[in-house]
């Protein structure tokens, strides 16, 4: 069955924008676990023509493939094309980029095209991950690779906790459940869908630290059903003094649930009578109208 609609795709498109400049000096994290994401890859025997990496953000994943896969073609696609423009150069004289600014639930590239789909830290931004699994099963060759990390449903359960004593008002995004995820893959008509999960804490010495991190990698309340006014001075200080009260030893934790996904391409997909309604490999050059975006 199919998930509601609840995030506002041009506020979350909006805040990543304004992270780009300063995401990756906040995204500890992600780049962490990124790297966990890439050795993964060395389990499998792969010699790949052409990667897409969905949510591409600044391009961790793009360099990591391109050194691990140096004779492939990597495309790096986000919804944001701030961060896009942080990709790695198509080569090293040259000012295009492999980049296709895009929602991830329609992908701009004919069916059959990849022989990887990689992503990290992205698939938690998708409230229909049934539409979003079967358009990589359908962008991606039969034996072909998809592999993702996205977070499980005890992520940030400081800060669901802390809101929770301030209003009833959702604050905090729902996340899938990691056997939900698998059987979503199913679903999309991937093959042998393996799933695994671990917990990473990562303590901050203070509130205004761990609010730092998170506004630096973009996150915020992007569900339509948010309150439509500001959170007023007295909510935000006791959202603040009740995170505060969950410091350990003078610290405050704040949970991630990293859930890995991995499953095969088969050929086929529930879109695949509409795989051939776009095109793969757009290139992004610098300047004020980049081409591909």
């Amino acid at each position: 069955m199919s998930s509601p609609t609840v995030f506002d795709l041009d506020r979350v498109r909006s805040r990543f924008n304004r992270a780009a400049d300063a995401y990756d000096r906040h995204a500890a994290v992600q780049q962490e676990v990124g790297r966990r994401l890439d050795e993964r890859f060395g389990w499998l025997k792969l010699d790949p023509e052409r990667v897409l990496d969905l949510g591409a953000g600044t391009g961790q994943m793009v360099r990591a493939m391109r050194s691990r896969y140096p004779k492939a073609r990597v495309i790096g696609l986000d919804l944001a094309e701030s961060m896009l423009r942080h990709l790695p150069r198509e080569r090293w004289w040259s000012r295009r980029r492999l980049a296709v600014a895009a929602d991830m639930h329609a992908l701009p590239f004919a069916g059959g095209s990849m022989d990887v789909v990689v992503s990290n830290f992205a698939l938690q931004w998708s409230d229909r991950p049934e539409a979003l699994f079967a358009e990589v099963a359908r962008v991606l060759a039969a034996s072909g690779v998809f592999s993702f990390t996205t977070l499980g449903p005890d992520s940030l359960q400081e800060i669901r906790r802390a809101w929770a004593e301030v209003d009833a008002a959702p604050h905090v995004h729902h996340f899938m459940d990691m056997h939900d995820l698998g059987d979503a893959l199913v679903g999309a008509m991937l093959a042998d869908p393996v799933m695994d999960r671990e917990t990473v804490t990562v303590t901050y010495p203070t509130v205004d630290a761990l609010l730092a991190d998170l506004r630096g990698v973009g996150v915020g309340n992007a569900q339509r059903g948010r309150s439509s006014g500001m959170t007023g001075p007295r909510a935000w200080r006791r959202f603040r003094e009740a995170l505060a009260t969950q410091a350990v030893d003078g610290r405050i934790p704040l949970t991630y649930e990293i859930v890995y996904g991995l499953a095969w391409g088969t050929g086929v997909s529930p879109l695949t009578s509409a795989s051939t309604h776009g095109r793969y490999g757009v290139p992004m050059a610098d300047g004020p109208d980049p081409d591909g975006v």
